[in-house]
């Protein structure tokens, strides 16, 4: 009891932190998105971050729900416990896993999406003009520098034309009412922001990635129940990961594991969502006329088979190597016992018959 009450804690504990620390990071960034240089920055806004919760909340649910498995590893590690409480404390740590997925992916998901449905059209951000007196340069290498803005988005100035083959030529031309549109900076509102915080590759990637399974899943939601199942079993691949805790002996190995298998099974998702998986996997949509996501399906369900199993061989041989280790620490307990009474017989003179 005491052991579950703290893994629930834990987990409850994590998610509100997360989430809230997420959803104001995610504030922060959009504040940045939309930031002119040379305008009043403001990174406070309550629309930014109720997006920030429906962008952080599956995300921080699924870290929570896999730090549950490193919390049940590392209470077995650090209070040595006996065979019998290990096993029952992985007995508990499996059914608050479990539960903790199910409403997550059943019920806690689904809200989170008809939610963001409801906010689709409030908070709608315009797009904030440019500012004058700085020189910004588009991908083309062409140089804009605006001298008055209008209400309507367009703008008078001087334009440096940089594209000229001799080095030290630059065409210079002044225009007025102007689109401002010509110094592209998506998503962010100014190609000086863009250039100075752009984010590196590997984590717009990541982002990408994550983007698109919310958005897929938002979609899922959308259509019923059978798309949503199929979306979901990538939840089914979360519980299997259970077993990963007994890949190692060594703690950091198995928390290595259980985050890059997570990762691993949210790629090949996404894979699927952008159609590159190869043709007799995606092919299998096809197979089960009531799932409008057969081969979704059968890839997440094939996963968690094959989780599954390998949690349990390791588990039991984990286990047998804890019971055959503590068979050994008692035998030679019995041994240097015996090896004590000898030396205390043959001290006092007395001969054994």
């Amino acid at each position: 009891m005491k052991t579950a009450l703290s893994l629930v804690i834990s987990y409850l504990a994590f998610c509100v932190f997360g989430i809230a620390l997420c959803a104001f990071l995610y504030m922060v960034c959009e504040g940045l998105v939309t930031f002119v240089v040379g305008q009043h920055m403001s990174f406070f806004s309550l629309d930014f971050f109720k997006k920030g919760l429906v962008f952080s909340i599956p995300a921080v649910c699924v870290v929570a729900q896999l730090r549950l498995i490193l919390r049940v590893l590392k209470i077995n590690r650090a209070k040595k416990a006996r065979i019998a409480e290990i096993d029952r404390n992985l007995v508990v740590g499996l059914l608050l896993h479990m539960l903790f997925c199910s409403l997550s992916w059943f019920v806690l998901f689904p809200a989170v999406a008809d939610f963001a449905a409801s906010q689709m059209n409030s908070g709608i951000v315009a797009i904030n003009p440019v500012s004058t007196g700085y020189f910004r340069e588009n991908d083309s290498g062409i140089i804009y520098y605006y001298t008055e803005v209008h209400s309507d988005g367009s703008a008078d100035g001087l334009l440096f034309d940089t594209n000229k083959k001799e080095p030290t030529s630059v065409d210079v031309v002044q225009f007025k009412n102007l689109t401002t549109a010509g110094v592209s900076a998506y998503p962010y509102s100014d190609v000086l922001v863009r250039n100075a915080i752009h984010a590196p590759k590997g984590v717009s990637d990541s982002f990408d990635v994550y983007s698109t399974i919310l958005r897929m899943g938002k979609k899922s939601w959308e259509k019923g129940l059978p798309s949503w199942l199929s979306f979901a079993s990538l939840g089914l691949v979360i519980v299997s990961i259970y077993g990963f805790q007994f890949a190692s002996s060594w703690r950091l190995i198995n928390s290595i594991f259980t985050f890059l298998v997570a990762a691993f099974a949210a790629f090949m998702n996404y894979l699927y969502y952008v159609g590159k998986l190869p043709s007799f996997v995606m092919d299998l949509d096809y197979s089960l006329p009531m799932f409008d996501k057969a081969a979704l399906l059968l890839m997440n369900f094939s996963m968690f088979v094959f989780f599954s199993a390998f949690g349990i061989v390791m588990c039991v041989y984990r286990r047998r190597k804890a019971k055959a280790a503590v068979q050994d620490y008692y035998e030679d307990e019995d041994a240097d016992e015996d090896e004590e009474k000898v030396e205390v017989d043959e001290s006092s003179g007395f001969e054994g018959e």
